[in-house]
């Protein structure tokens, strides 16, 4: 492989036919959000600089298979800025371009915190459309270079409105760490129809580097699935992103050229806001913001706010980061929930707003949009940011005044419904946070009854008893059975072990 390469990368090439595929096809919501007319998805991979024709062919198992035609994007970054007195990092070189993907992965899961060798990235991103595709169906694709498979699969497309439907939550996935791998083969485990990554999708900034490192080796390009190794998740599972403060906020342009990866990577509906002042902010250099708006397309700003319908489900995905403002977005996100007609409507977001650990406390602004998750029958709000599993109590909250004080916080009236108990009382009085960001970074193991304890003690004014279930010493996911009529959610640990199960009807 060139020496511009990073070296790890050998570890997910299949060389064929003098190209070299870098990250293999995988699948992408696309621009599908509504349950109306067909449904959409996307395949995109990754190669080297060294041209190749790909062929790609879809269609409905047992019927004639279709072409979609593969766009090309060349992708060039430069290496990141040095901070002042930083030392180089060491780098993680594989011994030879065979290096297997186990290999490569014991070799970064061995550091505390996997190192990247800084140099000069070069690759093409292929991406290719799927269109008119009909509800309720499956779609097999297979992509081929020159003649041979570089890989195929079985999708489904979103279910009508009356369907039922699984899905995934969880955040904080990617930081190079062996729990990362045992969370995605437990998810692939539960066969999920779609996941719901609920920020800090790659660990620690964001970065194209960072996604070839540690993160397709996880969930996309494994040989052998395994608690080890990971699953192919992303080969037949969509994955919807939310953006969060290591994708956005902890990375920054020009210093940084292969930041803000998640806008090239994915690709998700285009009913969100637009372009406005919520918007992760591309740096005060004109010609570098150019360049990254020419690659990420429509994607920036869409991964930002957007929504979509999926069985009985609208999902609402939402940016919490720095720049963002709940007043800002509250216009386009209350005229959106207003206008679904299904019967569930969730909310997923970054950084929540009720939680009960000492880590990211006093980010509370989310709370200012809670009375318009009230006023428009917003079921369910997930989260990540806060590493462990936290559900709260049914609960109603005024802020009062509706503003946040100089901490962050944001104080305010407080209804608990304390009848529901998720098995017998299954009609909640109130809105329920979930918070899982137990995916694969590194757990805050908070001691629950101390928290409460510090928090009342030094913060009487803001605290209060909200938190029903609490996990913070196991990584795990969140797993939604949905109809139109019921909601049961199942915690799962890093072993598949059950952490928590409740369930909601209408």
């Amino acid at each position: 492989m060139p020496s511009r390469f990073l070296l790890p990368l050998a570890a997910l090439t299949v060389a064929v036919h003098a190209q070299t595929i870098l990250v293999k096809p995988y699948v992408q919501p696309g621009n599908g959000a509504s349950l109306v007319g067909t449904d959409v998805k996307v395949l995109t991979w990754l190669t080297d600089q060294v041209p190749g024709e790909f062929t790609v062919e879809f269609g409905i198992p047992g019927q004639p298979m279709r072409a979609a035609k593969a766009a090309r994007l060349q992708l060039d970054f430069a290496p990141a800025k040095a901070k002042p007195g930083a030392k180089p990092a060491a780098p993680v070189t594989p011994k030879n371009p065979a290096t297997t993907v186990e290999e490569i992965k014991d070799m970064v899961t061995k550091e505390a915190a996997p190192v990247i060798l800084e140099r000069e990235q070069h690759y093409f991103r292929y991406r290719a459309e799927l269109s008119a595709l009909p509800f309720d169906s499956e779609v097999a694709y297979r992509v081929k270079l020159a003649g041979a498979i570089v890989r195929e699969g079985v999708f489904k497309t979103r279910a009508s409105a009356t369907k039922p439907i699984r899905f995934v939550a969880v955040g904080d996935l990617a930081n190079g760490k062996p729990e990362q791998n045992a969370i995605a083969f437990q998810i692939s485990k539960q066969k999920p129809d779609f996941l719901v990554a609920l920020g800090d999708i790659v660990y620690s900034g964001g970065r194209v580097s960072q996604y070839m490192h540690h993160y397709w080796t996880t969930y996309n390009d494994v040989a052998t699935p395994g608690e080890k190794t990971g699953a192919p998740l992303m080969a037949t599972v969509p994955f919807y992103p939310v953006i969060g403060n290591h994708d956005a906020d902890n990375s920054k342009l020009p210093d940084i050229p292969d930041a803000f990866a998640a806008f090239l990577f994915f690709s998700v509906p285009k009913n969100g806001p637009g372009l406005g002042a919520w918007n992760t902010a591309l740096g005060k250099d004109p010609k570098v913001a150019q360049t990254f708006r020419t690659r990420a397309g429509a994607e920036y700003p869409a991964l930002s706010e957007y929504s979509f319908d999926y069985g009985p489900a609208h999902i609402v995905c939402l940016d919490t980061n720095s720049y963002t403002t709940p007043e800002a977005i509250q216009p386009w996100l209350e005229k959106d929930l207003i206008a679904s007609k299904q019967p569930w409507k969730f909310v997923c977001f970054h950084a929540p707003a009720f939680h009960t650990s000492p880590q990211h406390y006093s980010e509370q602004k989310m709370r200012l949009l809670e009375p318009t998750f009230e006023k428009c029958g917003v079921d369910v709000v997930f989260a990540g940011h806060v590493h462990n599993y936290q559900r709260s109590k049914p609960l109603r909250f005024t802020p009062n005044p509706p503003k946040r004080d100089p901490r962050g916080r944001v104080n305010g009236t407080f209804a608990f419904d304390t009848t529901f108990d998720g098995i017998t009382h299954t009609k909640p009085n109130g809105i329920i946070h979930i918070v899982s960001g137990g995916g694969g970074a590194t757990l805050y193991k908070t001691d629950f009854a101390k928290t409460v304890a510090k928090m009342t003690a030094e913060t009487p004014e803001n605290y209060q008893p909200l938190t029903e279930k609490f996990t913070a010493d196991q990584h795990g996911f969140s797993v939604v059975d949905l109809t139109p009529t019921t909601f049961e959610m199942r915690q799962l640990s890093i072993k598949g072990e059950e952490l928590d199960h409740f369930k909601i009807t209408k």
